[in-house]
């Protein structure tokens, strides 16, 4: 997991490798430089492109908005142990909304949040399944962000449309935004778990890794325990 401390000296890093970076808000969880000649769309439907993602019914009685970073190992582990049960049980039978928030720790994440967001809404939970499971490829590839652009174009996000998105303005700020967000609930690590009844917080896990211990929240938040 990513803490603020590592995150910090991450997005310094990578803001130091740039010759004009982009200026982002501060002091947000997950600050990272992007494209140095931002475009102002590039033809990118934007108000697609910055639609809430989520999983499960808007009508579920218990929301969980997870802050999680593209880049980051445990994250990733989380997507892939953790959420198919967590589908399983309680988002498909419509007890819990499951909603994603950008919240990169460095530059290369701030790129493939960018990235995801410019595919087709519906290829969006895909895209992010393919980054967090191939990790290992793109960020341990000699130039990651050229790793990270090959991979979206498997993703089906061709190089040109790739380069229109991570130079497009709009997009740029959105996921500043979503990481000043973060700062402002106070989310210190990645990936962190809020779990909210009524739109009210009952409870939060960060660094999630014990599956019963979240199901237990879950079901004391006002969600039914899943059949056996």
């Amino acid at each position: 997991m990513r803490d603020r401390a590592g995150m910090a000296q991450g997005l310094v890093m990578g803001m130091a490798a740039l010759a004009a970076p982009l200026a982002l808000p501060a002091p947000a969880v997950a600050q990272a430089a992007v494209a140095p000649a931002p475009s102002t769309g590039g033809g990118i439907d934007i108000a697609a492109a910055t639609s809430t993602r989520a999983l499960g019914s808007g009508n579920a009685p218990v929301v969980i908005e997870e802050y999680a970073s593209l880049s980051c190992p445990h994250c990733a582990h989380f997507e892939e142990t953790m959420l198919p049960r967590l589908k399983a049980d309680f988002i498909n039978p419509g007890q819990v909304r499951f909603i994603f928030h950008d919240t990169p720790t460095n530059r290369v994440g701030f790129l493939a949040h960018m990235a995801t967001r410019c595919l087709p809404v519906g290829s969006y939970n895909d895209a992010r399944s393919l980054l967090f499971s191939t990790q290992d490829q793109w960020l341990g590839a000699k130039d990651p962000e050229a790793g990270l652009k090959e991979m979206m174009g498997m993703a089906g996000l061709p190089a040109p449309a790739y380069d229109a998105c991570v130079a497009s303005k709009p997009i740029q700020d959105y996921i500043a935004a979503s990481s000043q967000e973060a700062t402002e609930a106070k989310v210190e690590q990645t990936p962190t778990l809020i779990i909210r009844k009524g739109g009210k917080e009952v409870d939060r896990i960060a660094g999630p890794n014990d599956y019963d211990k979240l199901a237990a929240a879950l079901i004391k938040a006002g969600a039914k325990a899943p059949k056996k």
